[in-house]
């Protein structure tokens, strides 16, 4: 049975600083001092401590792929020392694989600047343990899904997430390595049809819908906001009249100045550029059980792609607590299938029933 390495790591900011400076550190950095020292690149005939290091540098090379780069990861790791270390120099000897993806990432994240302008994730993770600086995140096996799987195969509503077990027993769901994901950096459809359903939002990030995992707000600072999560956990602040959205800003909860917006973050400044530039917006709606009780476009289950919005209008509000919080107008666009009928069809009963079973895994 196929299987793939992945490592237990968790989605917080923390987590993943303190997994990429470890094995920057202590996997990437010791292999190439073992290769200076035999002048050549290290093999799996050099022993089981080179074939340790050799499985966690092409591991940790694929898990860097599924992640997003931000000025903070670049700023508080050697990540693209490291890159450049593998690619170019001439006194460490890496196998030609890695230098192929270290060059293939590096290459990737100069064309985005580094992730100077995207927007991060300003949501909380899950509570989750850090390991202690120095101690690695351990690589634990996953079984590949069959490719005929129903739910976890090609066609199947989970294609490209894999079900992962820690040391601990713990399931967590993981993109899959040997199915790249699709860019979620475009504005408009994406090729994505209007109605198109996605059982969580790990699978619209790797479908290309929304590029963040957890973050309700995707897009650049500079150029605009691509796509947008709607969720009941605003439901105190917006507005959702299906065809116009009043969509609250980043950390809208949270202020309690009645005078004063908290100041604007990445998320909120994505969606003043929309206002700005123009460009269509990607409008997705999140559902769960009595998610609709609050908000009747709300899918009944998972994650629903209802086509494209203009952001054309900002205002201030007031939240609970008397504060400001910033609150941006969107308009969807005309000639696309009715909201209506895409409640009543999107999901469809057999991907409920898919949804269902896809937590029996695989």
């Amino acid at each position: 049975m196929a299987t793939v390495d992945v490592f237990a790591v968790g989605n917080s900011k923390a987590a993943q600083l303190q997994h990429i400076n470890s094995y920057n550190r202590f996997t990437i950095a010791t292999l190439g001092v073992k290769s200076r020292k035999l002048k050549r690149v290290v093999t799996s005939e050099d022993g089981s401590e080179c074939r340790d290091l050799l499985k966690k540098g092409r591991a940790y090379l694929q898990w860097l792929n599924t992640i997003e780069m931000t000025p903070e990861i670049k700023e508080k790791t050697t990540t693209s020392k490291m890159l450049q270390l593998i690619i170019n120099n001439p006194d460490l000897f890496y196998p030609e694989d890695m230098k192929n993806s270290a060059g293939a990432l590096y290459e990737k994240w100069e064309s985005e600047n580094w992730g100077a302008d995207e927007v991060v994730s300003e949501d909380a993770a899950e509570e989750e343990v850090i390991p202690k600086d120095g101690e690695e995140v351990p690589i634990v096996q996953s079984r590949l899904p069959p490719p005929n799987h129903p739910i976890y195969g090609e066609h199947g509503i989970m294609y490209g997430i894999l079900v992962a077990r820690g040391p601990k027993g713990k399931i967590s769901y993981q993109l899959n390595p040997h199915v790249p994901k699709k860019s979620a950096k475009v504005f408009g459809h994406n090729n994505i049809p209007v109605g198109s359903w996605f059982a969580n939002q790990l699978v619209a990030l790797h479908r290309g819908a929304h590029g963040a995992r957890m973050g309700g707000i995707a897009g650049s600072t500079e150029a605009g906001t691509y796509s947008i999560v709607v969720s009941n956990v605003y439901d105190d602040l917006d507005n959702d009249q299906g065809d116009i959205l009043y969509y609250s800003g980043s950390n809208s909860h949270k202020n309690e100045d009645p005078f004063h917006s908290v100041p604007s973050s990445a998320g909120t400044k994505a969606l003043k550029a929309s206002l700005q530039k123009r460009h269509p917006v990607r409008v997705l709606r999140s559902g769960g059980p009595h998610a609709s009780n609050s908000n009747r476009w709300l899918p009944e289950c998972g994650i629903r792609y209802d086509g494209l919005y203009q952001v054309i209008g900002w205002r201030e509000r007031k939240n609970k607590k008397g504060g400001l919080y910033e609150q941006f107008r969107l308009r969807r666009e005309p000639g696309q299938p009715p909201l209506e009928d895409l409640c009543r069809t999107s999901p469809t009963a057999q991907q409920k029933r898919d949804l269902s079973r896809s937590k029996q895994g695989y």
